[in-house]
């Protein structure tokens, strides 16, 4: 029995170094958890997109005037069953061209994801009747039109 108990003595030796070692073990675990809170916040902190909905009948893009803060991530969605566009005024004048979807299919989006602050009168290159402007700001918005 004497054997026994000495060679179970020393089968437990590791299991409690491991167990004092957990205090270790359990900084880095706080450190992660922490780690993650942070950027977790950080995310969260990011601006919400603007969806903006392409229509067949007026308001052909709604809403028709935005308003976003930088690095505001702007989608059009087109749920009709024609082809339509969101093209910068300025690609058809010979300005500079800031966006342009090229032909945006039914139910497709088109997305940016960020622009300079500035006015961007845009339209559907299909269908010129359809209007919009988005102006991007050099601050955050207190509210989105």
């Amino acid at each position: 029995m004497l054997a026994t108990k000495n060679s179970m003595d020393k089968r437990m030796q590791p299991q409690q170094k491991k167990i004092e070692s957990m205090p270790v073990q359990g900084g880095v675990l706080g450190f992660v958890l922490v780690t993650l809170l942070i950027i977790g916040s950080l995310a969260v902190a990011a601006p919400s997109p603007l969806h903006i909905t392409v229509g067949t009948f007026a308001p052909y893009y709604s809403p028709t005037f935005v308003r976003v803060g930088p690095n505001t991530p702007i989608s059009w969605n087109n749920p009709t069953g024609a082809l339509h566009s969101i093209t910068h005024d300025g690609c058809k004048n010979g300005a500079r061209c800031a966006f342009d979807s090229g032909p945006l299919g039914p139910n497709r989006t088109f997305t940016l994801h960020q622009l300079s602050p500035g006015s961007y009168p845009y339209h559907c290159s299909f269908h010129p009747i359809m209007r919009g402007v988005l102006e991007v700001i050099d601050s955050h918005p207190s509210n989105d039109t």
